[in-house]
């Protein structure tokens, strides 16, 4: 053993066993989480870095997409109408013979409803910026930047047996188009996304082609708005490989293509999401394919673009690393200089606590201790045997507002088959155009709902919950017609007298589901009973009444809880009688009246009340 002379401090033994060895702890605890967290976080960024470049190639597919699918809709609008067929038939049988003066003022009429209706169905937000009509054995009438009407054939389009052959169903392409160019001020804006589709006559004959057209700039827009730090290359392919749209040096068009064709044709479901490496010109080629277009979006990033925000990721953390050692070190001397004595302090003082009883306070010494956070512990060690007490009241106060919270969450439920049976009635009601009725309805719905969803206490006056469970009688009467009738007989004594919210409403929901089963008519019948001592609420009802079990069973529960005084949870997945006996047990404590019984010939008969204060 190593002994220890009197003239060395007793700290030095609690600085070497706190500082030595924590010290060297902490140290290689944080140098192993620093590369730890370097090499997750190096994974996180390129991972990260992969999904932006993914996301930015799926807005840009979007951005496409959006554009051919507004065009797919303005070309369905017209295919569609047959006024705008029959009006381009008509046109075309006029250009094919000679007219009389009154033919062409028809001619001249029909050509301007044509040109309307085509405005009208592309619609104000001109998802098209060019629309032609093409006659399969005439010419072609152009809407658009390009209002000219032409006797070109549609066979000498290089589009036309592709439309052709798929017979109706649309068909992109984009391509240059001079002669819509000229109306753009701009460089490069000759280049516009195209889809056709055949039309039909309503005998279901070919009867023409519909083109719609529209600028590629929005799109070239969108790619342009991406300020990627990554300066990746864009590249928007065709399903047949052909380039439509690039932003890069476009050498390896036809490679990118090929890497991406292959990688689609495999077996992978994620292969738009996994990047393709390119070793040769160390890049990395992102892809998302559209399932809608067939065409593909590529993004192409140098490697070392890649990378640079990992170095400079690495290297502040390195250097981050040697400040946080530096730091450690030094912490860990100040903390253990510090803690040392105090804990001795503390350490003999706690071997000689014991906490025998409630009533017992701890024997400890008052000592001011310098260290905010151990004398704030020692305090707390003082004050032990009281925080237990504390708790202990605490812990029921919680049991207390736990049976609160479920008696709200009870009283916020409703059987949300009234609600779709309610949507169902006024669906009937407004196929028979009954107006006031729907009104009634939906300002009783909307009662009903301001009431249960009211931020009242749970005692309500019993004039409100009547009016609350008359309104939703109303509306199962608006359900049931005349097969349901209902009667209040109520003492206006009783109105003022505080009852459980959504009680009466409950019962009242109950008995009609019983009597339904059971042949029309429904009658519930609600009377009041109020005595110098108690006051009673009778619900009666003419259904098939309480089966023998069911009697015997509630009759049990409420025998059970009398006896033992021990409440049961309440159920939040219903409104049961039982949950309601249970309320009024708590909020009356124990004056109150319940009971259950079968009226004579058949019926049901529920009885709640209270005594008087």
């Amino acid at each position: 053993m190593v002994s220890i002379t009197t003239k060395k401090p007793r700290n030095q033994s609690i600085m070497q066993t706190l500082f030595l060895p924590y010290t060297a702890l902490f140290i290689f605890v944080i140098l192993l989480l620093t590369f730890y967290t370097i090499a997750n976080e190096t994974t996180k960024l390129k991972t990260s870095a992969f999904s932006t470049l993914q996301n930015n190639a799926a807005i840009i597919m979007d951005n496409f997409e959006s554009v051919v699918h507004d065009l797919d809709t303005a070309s369905q609008n017209i295919i569609y109408s047959n006024l705008i067929k029959e009006k381009f038939g008509t046109y075309i049988n006029y250009q094919d013979s000679t007219l009389s003066s009154n033919e062409i003022y028809e001619s001249i009429n029909n050509t301007k409803v044509l040109y309307d209706l085509i405005i009208a169905m592309i619609g104000p937000n001109s998802p098209a910026d060019q629309t032609y009509l093409y006659s399969l054995d005439y010419g072609k009438f152009g809407v658009g930047l390009d209002n000219t009407s032409s006797k070109d054939s549609v066979l000498n389009q290089d589009w036309y047996d592709e439309v052709v052959r798929l017979k109706g169903k649309k068909y992109i392409y984009c391509e240059k188009d001079e002669t819509l160019g000229r109306y753009y001020s701009y460089p490069d804006d000759n280049n516009f996304i195209s889809l056709s589709r055949v039309f039909y006559s309503p005998l279901n004959i070919p009867q023409g082609i519909v083109e719609v057209k529209k600028s590629f700039k929005s799109v070239a827009n969108a790619v342009t708005a991406f300020q990627s730090p990554y300066e990746e290359e864009v590249y928007l392919y065709g399903p047949d490989g052909k380039t439509v749209y690039s932003m890069g040096s476009g050498k390896h068009n036809e490679l990118y293509f090929d890497l991406i064709t292959k990688q689609t044709n495999g077996a992978l479901e994620d292969a738009n999401q996994t990047p393709i490496y390119l070793k040769s010109e160390n890049k990395y080629i992102l892809f998302t394919t559209s399932d809608y277009t067939g065409f593909i979006t590529a993004l192409v990033i140098d490697n070392r673009m890649l990378m640079q925000p990992i170095y400079q990721y690495i290297s502040a953390n390195l250097i981050l690393l040697f400040f946080v050692m530096v730091i450690t070190v030094f912490i860990s001397y100040l903390i253990s200089k510090r803690i040392a004595t105090p804990l001795s302090k503390i350490s003999n003082q706690v071997r000689a606590f014991q906490l025998t009883s409630a009533d017992t306070e701890p024997a400890f010494e008052e000592m001011e201790l310098k260290i905010t956070e151990v004398n704030t512990l020692y305090q707390t060690l003082l004050k032990m045997q009281k925080k237990a007490r504390a708790s202990m009241e605490r812990e029921l106060q919680l049991q207390s507002s736990d049976m609160q919270s479920k008696m709200l969450a009870l009283q916020a439920q409703m059987n949300p088959h009234f609600l779709y049976n309610s949507l169902a009635t006024i669906q009937a009601m407004a196929d028979e155009n009954m107006n006031q009725e729907i009104i009634m309805m939906c300002q009783t719905i909307s009662r009903i709902f301001r009431y249960i969803s009211s931020d009242s206490e749970q005692l309500v006056s019993l004039k409100d919950e009547l009016s609350h469970t008359q309104d939703y009688l109303e509306c199962m009467k608006v359900r049931y017609h005349d097969s349901l009738q209902f009667e209040f007989d109520i003492p206006e004594g009783m109105h003022e007298v505080r009852i459980p919210k959504l009680c009466l409403q409950l019962i009242v929901e109950n008995a009609i589901k019983y009597s339904t089963k059971s042949s029309p008519p429904w009658n519930v019948k609600i009377l009041g009973v109020l005595t110098n001592t108690y006051w009673e609420i009778q619900i009666r009802d003419n259904g098939p009444g309480f089966t023998k079990d069911d009697l015997e069973h509630l009759q049990e529960k409420i025998s059970h809880i009398e006896k033992n005084g021990v409440l049961p949870n309440l159920e939040i997945d219903g409104m049961g009688l039982m949950n309601i006996y249970i309320r009024f047990k708590i909020l009356y404590q124990g004056k109150h009246i319940f009971r259950l019984s079968n009226h004579v010939p058949h019926g049901a008969i529920v009885v709640i009340g209270g005594m008087m204060p």
